[in-house]
């Protein structure tokens, strides 16, 4: 029995021995990440875990007073070791759950810590520890293995899943190890430690480097050698059991019989051999494409391509039938005036964002691609100390396109773009064979991208061209229409004016009649008085409006801010028009004036803006329509009042014109003198004014109509949002996208 406790004790010392050079590699780094020192202390609390399971089987050489102690601290460690190797998974694999594991599990590591503690010191606890203990250790045990499957599944890209299936695969020999050190003492308990020295060697290696070995391909490098070895092993095992069997039927020598024998399995062991490398190669591997003929097909496919989609498709499809890739895109590359790169996606298959990714000047991913030409794969830009440091909207916008790998694009030595592609289907992580492949495909596509590029920009600034000679002529149409409308104006204004100045003539020259014939009484005088005062009144009423517009026009429009109400305002607004209304048989409707609070605005300028509105409702709607005035609001600062009628409507074309000065719809020939006869119009100042009013308010005004039709009266909507508390500048209410 001695003999075994010597052979534990030489096993827990290079055991303890290779933890302690793990521990002391991490220990002397000179930088260290988190992961380094989650680590370090995980092999730290190995350490003492290893020398409590040593202490504890080596009763032969050791007082209980040192075994018991060591032996009741075990599951305490277990637990430990637990907790902290959770806190690895989390960190290794990034999830954000680090901070409640660390408590609880430090919480009940302590917990069993002080019970095992008291139970030495003063008295055992009723209670089973031991078994408390271990459920504890299954339970976080548990916790770390389903986080580590959650990984491997959620993961999308093929490198992050090998890092999910590497710590997946570390953590059997570490969990074995902890479950073999809570058996009862004994020769099988003393191996935990030496189990889990496999685990520990894996966790260091992936601590320290951020690049993994590729699993899969290590676990088939090794079923490969299995295999070969199994039959190479069968083979020379057939031949040494013929040759016994042979021995006793032939009339041979033995060594005559193994040499034919050896020759034999040589002759069909060689072409078996070939044979089954080539098809375990196949089967585990997927070895079977040509990449050199797959990529003399695409040179002589991309001299003709100049469209950047189609360049984008024939690259990634390319790729697709050699890789099984299934997302892919062109990332196109501009320098900014910063210095910075814009890259802009152009889809090449499968579903990608196509929104325009900026690198800051300084970005250390953009510095990784402009002076390294080797493939940059989202792994790197994940785990890579330096290249983590980039910007979270860089590292954000990259990831969201879901691609594995992204390869330079070059034309000339200058960085032109990106070839991004996703995970293969089968999910390996791309092999240093088809790492060659896709750099040759990203060297060809260079010049290939660069013709593209220059057509594509022909081809917008042929289309800039065509949209500014449509701008200009449209532009030419507007002025046009504005000078014609100029010309209209004096037309309008001197019959305007002409109208009423002629009134008052005639009314004065009757008046001096009368006057010389001594004919005239009191009552002719009031009547003729009347008729001069109305066109007089018209008169001043289109100067005023003039002048108005002029004011408008140097924005010297004077306004005067006092608290008012909307309800008031548009009364008095609609005072004026009541007559007009009752001899047109027009109905005018309000609703929702008295749901306005009380504003802060130019009570006169309002009404008359409203006023001009009212009118223009008015001149356009037929006899027995319709004038609707609604009022609601919009946030806490604006609120919309809307005019409606049920008149002719007004053309797309004139709906922004007629908020011009002089501008009026319709012929001029239609012109008439009337304030509110049917298609009736003053010198088109109108609705000038109320747009000046209600943007010197910090409002905005708009119509909406479907269009000019006498027959079917269409009728508009004049919309016209204003702020609860007038100011001066632009209207900070936007209006919602068509």
């Amino acid at each position: 029995m001695t003999e075994v406790w010597q052979y534990v004790a030489g096993l827990g010392a290079i055991t303890g021995l290779v933890h302690l050079i793990l521990f002391l590699r991490l220990l002397l780094r000179r930088t260290r990440e988190t992961e380094e020192k989650q680590a370090l202390l995980y092999l730290g609390l190995s350490l003492l875990w290893g020398a409590a399971v040593s202490l504890a089987d080596l009763q032969a050489i050791f007082l209980p007073i040192v075994t018991d102690p060591a032996d009741r601290l075990i599951p305490v460690l277990a637990t430990a070791l637990s907790t902290a190797q959770l806190l690895l998974i989390c960190t290794f694999l990034e999830f954000p759950i680090l901070p409640v594991l660390a408590t609880a599990g430090g919480t009940w590591t302590a917990i069993l810590l002080l019970a095992n503690l008291y139970s030495l010191v003063a008295s055992p606890l009723p209670i089973p520890l031991l078994q408390i203990a271990q459920g504890g250790w299954v339970l976080l045990t548990g916790v770390g293995i389903g986080l580590m499957m959650a990984a491997l599944f959620r993961s999308r890209l093929a490198l992050h899943r090998n890092r999910a299936l590497y710590w997946l695969l570390t953590a059997v020999p570490l969990i074995g190890g902890q479950a073999l050190s809570l058996l009862p003492a004994g020769p099988l308990r003393g191996t935990g430690p030496f189990l889990h020295l496999f685990g520990a060697i894996g966790l260091t290696r992936g601590a320290v480097s951020y690049w993994l070995p590729n699993v899969k391909a290590v676990l088939r490098s090794a079923l490969r050698f299995l295999l070969l070895f199994a039959v190479t092993a069968a083979l020379l095992l057939g031949m040494v059991v013929g040759a016994e069997a042979l021995t006793e039927r032939l009339p041979l020598p033995h060594t005559v019989l193994v040499v034919v024998l050896a020759v034999v399995a040589a002759l069909a062991y060689l072409p078996l051999y070939r044979l089954l490398q080539r098809l375990v190669d196949r089967l585990l591997e997927g070895v079977g494409f040509d990449p050199a003929q797959a990529l003399r097909d695409y040179s002589q496919t991309i001299g003709t391509v100049l469209d950047l989609e189609q360049l984008a498709n024939l690259a990634v499809q390319t790729v697709a039938e050699v890789l099984d890739v299934r997302r892919g895109a062109l990332l196109v590359a501009t320098e900014t005036e910063r210095g910075g790169l814009q890259l802009q996606p152009v889809p090449g298959l499968g579903e990608v964002p196509q929104e325009v990714l900026e690198l800051e000047p300084i970005s250390p991913i953009l510095a990784r691609i402009r002076e390294d030409d080797d493939p940059l794969f989202q792994y790197e830009m994940d785990r890579h100390p330096v290249l983590r440091q980039a910007a979270r909207r860089e590292r954000v916008g990259l990831r969201a396109l879901e691609m594995e790998v992204y390869l330079p694009i070059r034309s000339q030595e200058e960085l032109t773009g990106l070839l991004a592609l996703g995970p293969q289907g089968t999910g390996e992580p791309y092999g240093f064979r088809d790492l060659e492949f896709l750099t040759t495909l990203a060297h060809q596509t260079g010049v290939a991208l660069q013709n593209a590029r220059l057509f594509e920009g022909l081809r917008d600034l042929n289309v800039r061209i065509t949209q500014l000679n449509e701008n200009l002529r449209a532009a030419y149409e507007r002025l046009e229409r504005l000078d014609r409308a100029k010309t209209d104006f004096l037309t309008i204004a001197s019959h305007e004016l002409r109208t009423p100045l002629t009134q008052v003539r005639g009314y004065v020259d009757i008046l001096v009649d009368l006057a010389e014939t001594r004919t005239l009484t009191p009552e002719q005088v009031l009547r003729i008085a009347e008729n001069i005062s109305r066109p007089t009144r018209r008169l001043e009423n289109i100067i005023d409006a003039m002048i108005d517009a002029s004011q408008i026009d140097a924005e010297g429009l004077t306004l005067r801010f006092v608290p008012t109400t909307l309800a008031s305002t548009i009364r008095l607004a609609i005072e004026r028009w009541l007559p007009a209304l009752e001899e047109r048989n027009i109905t005018l409707t309000t609703q929702g004036l008295q749901e306005i609070p009380p504003i802060h605005a130019d009570m006169e300028r309002l009404r008359q803006a409203f006023s001009n509105l009212i009118s223009n409702a008015i001149k356009f709607t037929p006899d027995g329509g319709r004038i609707a005035i609604e009022a609601h609001p919009l946030d806490e600062e604006h609120f919309e009042v809307t005019v409606s009628d049920t008149g002719i409507g007004i053309s797309q074309a004139d709906q922004e014109l007629i908020f011009e000065k002089f501008y009026r719809v319709g012929s001029v020939l239609l012109h008439s003198s009337g304030e509110f006869k049917f298609k009736g119009a003053g010198p088109g100042l109108g609705l000038p004014i109320a747009r000046g009013v209600i943007e010197g308010h910090g409002g905005c005004i708009w119509v909406e109509s479907e269009g000019y039709d006498e027959e079917r009266c269409p009728g508009s909507v004049f919309h016209v949002v204003l702020p609860h508390r007038a100011h001066r500048g632009p209207c900070r209410w936007k209006r919602p996208e068509a």
